[in-house]
């Protein structure tokens, strides 16, 4: 299995960190970090990449968690009226400014070739029911999709290139899923980099195609085929 950057550090951190991320990893704590993890985080971003692949279409979503340092920055530049609480028309003024910037810094390959990606949502920010500038934590969610490239076969690699962010310190969380007889699997490795924080984060995602999805058109000729009739057992 190929080497693949899942968790990103900029700097080193304790033990405990990397067990977390270790665990993280493993699948073994879920997609969100446990409530204890956040004070260690306290500077990350967590990028929670959700693929999923079928016969006609490749959709991919996005999950940042932003934890306090990079939630308290993001705040402030959502209070446009720097009053200290975010309103709804804020948010949404946010994320109209950010969303066509955000499409840029996300991008697609399959077996080596870029495939455009679409916004299937309008970006969604949950500011965990607070609506203030203060230490917490918020997530932002987008959601993409893609054709699915005819021919996509056993051993393909999906990349997904994400550059969201690229200045803070972060950690990624793939997960994969197959429709149509699909199956997908996230390359994994785990990796520290001491790298100073001012370092641009290059987070490249691998997905392996174990099974390609059948084609719509196959399946339902597979379907609708007539059975082939058995020959009738002799008398005795």
């Amino acid at each position: 299995m190929k080497e693949f950057k899942t968790l990103i550090f900029s700097r080193a951190r304790s033990g405990a960190v990397c067990s977390i991320l270790t665990l993280l990893a493993a699948g073994l704590l879920g997609p969100q970090l446990p409530t204890a993890a956040h004070g260690l985080l306290a500077t990350y971003v967590q990028h929670g990449v959700r693929l999923k692949v079928g016969a006609e279409h490749i959709d991919l979503t996005l999950d940042l968690t932003f934890f306090e340092e990079p939630s308290a920055r993001e705040r402030t530049v959502m209070d446009a009226d720097a009053n200290g609480h975010i309103t709804r028309s804020e948010v949404d003024a946010y994320l109209k400014k950010l969303a066509p910037e955000m499409l840029k810094q996300v991008k697609l390959s399959v077996a080596g070739h870029e495939v455009p990606l679409i916004p299937l949502y309008d970006p969604e920010i949950d500011l965990s029911s607070d609506q203030m500038i203060a230490t917490a934590h918020h997530r932002l969610r987008l959601y993409f999709f893609a054709a699915t490239p005819v021919g996509l076969g056993t051993d393909d690699e999906i990349l997904i290139e994400d550059q969201l962010w690229p200045e803070t310190k972060s950690l990624g969380t793939p997960q994969a899923e197959g429709s149509d007889g699909c199956t997908m699997l996230p390359e994994i490795s785990i990796r520290s980099n001491a790298a100073a924080a001012t370092v641009r984060e290059s987070r490249r995602f691998k997905f392996r195609c174990v099974k390609p999805p059948i084609p719509k058109s196959a399946a339902a000729a597979n379907a609708h085929s007539p059975r082939t009739l058995q020959p009738k057992p002799a008398t005795p």
